[in-house]
């Protein structure tokens, strides 16, 4: 079972085989996970499985798919769960 959208969307796209399906997908984690991908903390997949980035993640999961929509969710899933969190530095509004 998913623990978050992200992870659900793992789970329901990488076999879909066109948009529709792709879609169906979507909606059906949006169900289960009303907040959507923004309630994934960014880089909470990395201690769970052995993908040390979101591309390698994109490269394995969205091996199967022939849907352009799904390998985007999937790109979109595997980059919150497994890159390095960014981290924003404050500007001072000073130009060098």
């Amino acid at each position: 079972m998913a623990a978050n959208y992200a992870t659900c969307i793992l789970d329901k796209a990488g076999q879909v085989q066109n948009d529709k399906a792709a879609m169906a997908a979507a909606q059906a984690c949006l169900v289960s996970f009303p907040s959507g991908i923004e309630a994934v903390k960014p880089g909470s997949g990395r201690e769970l499985t052995g993908y040390d980035s979101g591309a390698e993640c994109t490269a394995r999961k969205a091996a199967d798919t022939r849907s352009e929509m799904a390998a985007y969710q999937i790109k979109r899933a595997c980059m919150r769960l497994y890159d390095e969190p960014q981290t924003h530095t404050p500007s001072t509004g000073q130009i060098d």
